[in-house]
């Protein structure tokens, strides 16, 4: 049997499995039309795809539309347990979550952007735009500039040549000089603020989890919307509260025992 590769040696028939996968995560829910419009492809291919993707149990068809399977969760899941920040971090953030009434996010880099890997939601939160597994732009979210702080400037200026620093928002830093110069803020206050810079009505704040004094194991946020989020709240209460959580999570990583499944 002859498999199909691309130019640069890629399986074809794994770009397309993979290609449809993150139109489903990123959409929730599509039918075979949409899906074929947003790739280009036929929607022959697209609906052979999901055919077999649904027999794997790692799509569900629902009528017309189809939506992740629970079998995508299991590899999600195998991967968010060998994450170490995830649990040496995640009942500070429920802590945090219910004493604010706001979401709390812990956040890892992987491939120059920022991936949820667990979040909690106080009583104050109604709706949200991210979900465990979310990506995100490192410059224009205050956990990603949390990141991008704490890391060598050598590496933060190939963050830059990869990306281009897209806007996301009128208030995203697009410019280099300009983007520097917050990091230098960011790193001399330990503290990241997202004001409208990823959503036009969210304010956030971001601290990183630096262990060894180099290692970056990932950045804690917190966030509201911008009737929630006073001046003091913004730049003072809230991040001393994760100032305080970051230290914690710190001193955990020295007594803690933490084992990877391998």
């Amino acid at each position: 049997m002859t498999t199909n590769t691309s130019d640069s040696g890629r399986i074809q028939a794994v770009q397309t499995t993979l290609a449809i996968l993150e139109v489903l995560r990123d959409r929730r829910v599509a039918g075979v039309s949409e899906i074929a419009r947003e790739l280009t492809y036929a929607k022959s291919t697209v609906h052979h795809y999901l055919k077999s993707l649904e027999e794997a149990g790692y799509v569900e068809r629902k009528d017309t539309q189809y939506a992740l399977g629970l079998q995508a969760l299991t590899l999600g899941g195998v991967a968010r347990e060998r994450e170490r920040l995830f649990h040496l971090g995640r009942e500070q953030v429920d802590q945090l979550a219910v004493e604010t009434g706001e979401k709390v996010r812990l956040i890892v880099e992987r491939d120059w952007r920022g991936i949820t890997v667990y979040q909690a939601e106080g009583e104050q939160v109604s709706q949200t735009r991210t979900h465990v597994g979310s990506t995100e732009l490192l410059h224009s979210t205050a956990a990603g500039k949390a990141f991008l702080a704490a890391i060598p400037r050598a590496e933060t200026r190939e963050y830059i040549s990869q990306t281009g620093l897209p806007a996301q928002t009128e208030n995203t830093i697009t410019e280099t000089d300009e983007l520097l110069t917050e990091l230098d803020r960011i790193k001399d206050r330990g503290i990241a603020l997202d004001d409208q810079e990823h959503y036009t009505d969210i304010r956030c704040v971001a601290v990183p989890i630096v262990i060894d004094d180099e290692t970056v194991l990932g950045t804690i946020s917190a966030s509201a919307p911008l009737d929630r989020m006073s001046e003091e709240r913004f730049r003072s209460t809230l991040p001393n509260k994760l100032q305080n959580i970051a230290g914690v999570v710190e001193i955990n990583t020295t007594y803690s025992e933490w084992i990877a499944t391998s």
